[in-house]
């Protein structure tokens, strides 16, 4: 899935911590670092970066180009330990352990650690259904190599509906956020009945597709995955989607 919507996600679901909260500086924080989490673990598509092999790969002497690396098995190969529970645990340590080294005494709220973690496990999640490529799915239980997920329900990128259904979950937890003193303490069951209901929507979403992913080629998949779209969503709507996603300059 493209980090867009992993991305904002992240967000969402930080949106979704930030009601147990009254300060606007923690909701904000919950925000920002839930959508950390929901990108971070696409970090490992940096060897895909053009000086890939002048910089990182001549440092660590790694016997394989980036592309090779990216498309392979290796740990830090795409969809290997950097999407793994491991790596969340890793990573919610060394934020807890940075935290506490820059506020010293203070410790960061579990709301954070929670928002971080959370969003970086919906990213696995996402990943899982998307097609299996090179790697067969994410090796989630690393140093298992085994790999799970890479269903195919759904194509890498053109996931417009889902997208949008995110977004609408975040806009409206925004506006309850904004009206939280008139909710009181209705808020938090509002708020999670929402987002309970969008994620089974999204699911919905995914599994009504009845196309394999994995089963077709690359051209195939792509212009399933638009025509799929432009079924679902009213035609301006997915216009606009469209454009938004040919000005961006990574992958939607």
């Amino acid at each position: 899935m493209d980090i867009v919507t992993h991305t904002l996600t992240g967000i969402t679901l930080g949106s979704c911590l930030a009601v147990h909260t009254n300060s606007w500086k923690k909701r904000l924080s919950c925000l920002l670092i839930g959508g950390f989490g929901g990108m971070l673990p696409d970090l490992d598509v940096l060897s895909l970066w053009s000086r890939f092999d002048t910089t990182f790969g001549k440092w660590f002497s790694l016997p394989l180009p980036g592309k090779a690396i990216y498309s392979g098995k290796l740990w830090y190969s795409h969809h290997g330990f950097m999407h793994s529970l491991a790596a969340v645990l890793l990573f919610t340590l060394l934020i807890y352990l940075c935290f506490r080294l820059i506020h010293k005494q203070r410790r960061p709220g579990n709301l954070l650690l929670l928002s971080f973690a959370g969003g970086y496990i919906l990213h696995l999640f996402q990943d899982m259904i998307t097609p299996a490529g090179s790697w067969g799915g994410v090796r989630l239980f690393f140093p298992s190599t085994t790999y799970l997920g890479g269903t195919g329900s759904i194509w890498w990128w053109n996931n417009y509906d889902l997208f949008l259904t995110v977004l609408t979950i975040f806009v409206f937890n925004l506006i309850l956020l904004l009206l939280k003193p008139l909710w009181k303490k209705k808020m938090p069951g509002a708020v999670w009945l929402l987002f309970t209901g969008g994620s089974f929507l999204f699911m919905w979403q995914v599994h009504t597709r009845n196309f394999n992913f994995n089963r077709n080629s690359y051209e195939a998949c792509e212009k399933k995955s638009l025509g799929i779209q432009q079924q679902k969503l009213p035609g301006p709507v997915y216009r606009q989607m469209v454009k938004f996603d040919q000005r961006l300059p990574v992958y939607f």
